[in-house]
């Protein structure tokens, strides 16, 4: 113990590394499953696509609403993880949550390095430990979120952006580096542009000219590499991804979740968990001075997406670390100046010790969580069922998530999905029948409010015959199953597996079941009724 202890104290950055990776490597082996839409269908059905050699998003004419290049490096990590014997789909996003929990260190590294360099090494420390333990960082550190992988990036743009003011001999080289590390988080993630915007407003007010231009060209040469040649090669005209993502949002804008103008002021502070939260946002206020490069860019970027109606939580992960960084820096700032707090002391060590304990709890909590269950583990079941030959995914009600096929373990597609074809890279497979292959399995989806007769049509239409039935819930299932029972009436269902939602999907489900409707997922086997 007495050598820990001496170690934190020699090492306190790689101490606080450490066991942020402990919690993340938790988060990678435990939480399966996915945490959002856009991690799941939008980054590892498009990598796995792309392995099997299917031109996801690439017959389309025009570009995909999401980074593509983000995409080809997870697949470039399913290939490595493929040629080590990793071919289950839960092992393979297993291997990719491990990558991304090493990746995700470089947020903790940089947010210490910029602390160091605005604040004290003591504030640097605090930074680090924020950082490592809030509860929603380990968790969101290990997903296929662009919102966080675009994190490191930009943080460490802004650091060399510090360092070139403090090393005037290689500010143009610094300034270089952080304009290629802008266009690099930009390539993940487009709205970190206000970040990079505000930091060259403060540079043309500080008159520092040249370094704006070397950011400038920086930014302009990485971002042609990763997203103007693949536009020009794949689609119509260089960056055409950047066009069609603004004017698609900005037609679309009302179509999402929308809210007060003052939602993420609430969000920011609910996560950073109060009253530590209000503490820190009272710091980055006070925190103008210390860092105006940091302030500013935090503040364009919660102004914009503020003011715009389309309001995910998911948008604002971009903006913490920063937050964290000058609310740690302006607390301790204005602390030495207040002569109230000067006088509670106490007061303060028991907030933050609240804050410990709780973001501690709450971060393993979330490290152990198996997301969105009751939709990835069903299906994963089947891929080691050689047999399958298609399924049915019923809902029992009008409304049914989009089914990850992905987890099937082979070369598959929802029937919804191959419909659009081009959006799939699926024409190919229409044009030449590859799709009637034994080996490439369906998955019908059957809601209360669709006719039998539409779905006897689709299997039709592909010559599939299902051999499995996931039914999600049990709420009047002997009416739904006779429903199913009209598709085959000389078979039976028999009841192979039941499987239950997580813990935190039943939670979720009780805090808003208007959003999450999780339920209990019942796999059926059909056979002949003569077995």
């Amino acid at each position: 113990m007495q050598n820990l202890k001496e170690y934190y104290q020699r090492y306190p950055l790689q101490s606080i590394l450490w066991m942020a990776l402990a919690i993340r490597l938790l988060a990678a082996f435990f939480s399966k499953g996915y945490g959002f839409h856009d991690d799941h269908f939008d980054v590892i059905r498009v990598a796995q696509n792309w392995l099997y050699g299917l031109p996801h998003w690439l017959e389309s004419p025009l570009p995909p609403k999401h980074s593509m290049p983000y995409a080809a490096v997870n697949a470039g990590f399913m290939w490595v993880a493929q040629a080590l014997g990793l071919h289950d789909p839960i092992h393979k996003t297993t291997f990719l949550r491990i990558i991304h929990a090493f990746y995700s260190l470089l947020t903790i590294y940089y947010a210490y390095r910029i602390t160091e360099q605005i604040s004290t090494v003591k504030s640097a420390i605090k930074v680090g430990w924020v950082l490592c333990v809030l509860w929603f960082m380990p968790f969101m550190s290990v997903r296929f979120m662009a919102e966080m992988v675009c994190i490191p990036p930009i943080l460490a743009g802004f650091y060399f952006i510090l360092k070139s003011g403090a090393d005037t001999r290689n500010s143009l080289k610094n300034a270089l580096i952080a304009g290629v590390l802008f266009g690099i988080s930009f390539t993940f993630r487009m709205h970190v542009v206000l970040f990079a915007g505000a930091l060259g407003i403060v540079l043309l007010f500080e008159k520092r000219w040249k370094e704006s231009l070397f950011i400038i060209l920086g930014f302009v040469f990485c971002i042609t590499l990763t997203i103007g040649l693949p536009d020009y090669w794949y689609f119509e005209y260089p960056f055409q991804y950047i066009v069609y993502y603004f004017t698609y949002n900005g037609a679309n804008a009302y179509n999402y979740i929308t809210s007060s103008p003052f939602k993420f002021l609430l969000t920011t502070f609910g996560f950073l968990v109060p009253p530590v939260s209000l503490m820190l946002m009272m710091g980055y206020i006070k925190s103008r001075k210390i860092a105006p490069h940091l302030f500013w860019a935090v503040l364009l970027f919660f102004i914009v997406h503020s003011t715009f109606p389309n309001k995910q939580e998911r948008f604002i992960l971009p903006m913490f670390p920063f937050l964290i960084i000058m609310g740690v820096a302006g607390w301790s700032y204005f602390r030495e100046s207040s002569s109230f707090w000067q006088r509670k002391q106490r007061l303060e060590r028991g907030c933050w010790n609240f804050f410990w304990w709780a973001n501690v709890i709450a971060a393993l909590a979330l490290a152990l969580t198996y997301s969105k269950k009751d939709r990835v583990a069903p299906i994963h079941y089947l891929s080691g069922k050689p047999e399958l030959t298609s399924l049915i995914v019923e809902s029992g009600t009008n409304k049914l998530k989009q089914v990850p096929v992905y987890y099937l373990g082979r070369m598959a597609a929802d029937y919804n999905d191959f419909e659009k074809g081009d959006v799939l890279g699926m024409n190919d497979f229409k044009v030449n029948k590859r799709h009637l292959k034994d080996s490439f399995p369906f998955v019908f989806t059957l809601r209360a409010d669709q006719e039998v007769s539409e779905l006897r049509d689709q299997m039709q239409s592909v010559n599939k015959v299902p051999n499995y039935v996931i039914f999600k819930g049990r709420e009047n299932l002997e009416g739904r199953m006779a429903k199913v029972n009209e598709l085959f009436p000389s078979q039976k269902l028999i009841l192979e597996r039941e499987i239950e939602p997580s813990l935190f999907d039943k939670l979720l489900r009780v805090l808003n079941p208007r959003r999450h409707r999780d339920k209990v997922a019942l796999i059926y086997r059909l056979i002949d009724e003569k077995h």
